[in-house]
């Protein structure tokens, strides 16, 4: 079976997935690593609850920083 042109992905397009993959990473491991707080919630004290919350929204606010500088980014 011979590759066509068609068939071989556009080097951008595979470049582009790689970096999608790499930014969403990070996110992952956050996700991943805090899922034993989401677990025991229910079972959380009051401070402990809001220090998680403030946590969320660190992450929040840090991730929209990225995406804002991600759409000023010339050529992009």
């Amino acid at each position: 079976m011979l590759l066509t042109p068609q068939v071989i992905p556009e080097p951008h397009r595979v470049q582009r997935a790689i970096i999608v993959a790499l930014l969403t990473l990070p996110l992952l491991v956050i996700v991943i690593l805090s899922l034993p707080v989401w677990v025991t919630w229910p079972w959380l004290k009051q401070e402990r609850r809001t220090d998680v919350l403030k946590m969320v929204e660190k992450v929040t606010d840090t991730l929209k920083a990225l995406m804002r500088a991600n759409k000023e980014t010339p050529g992009a």
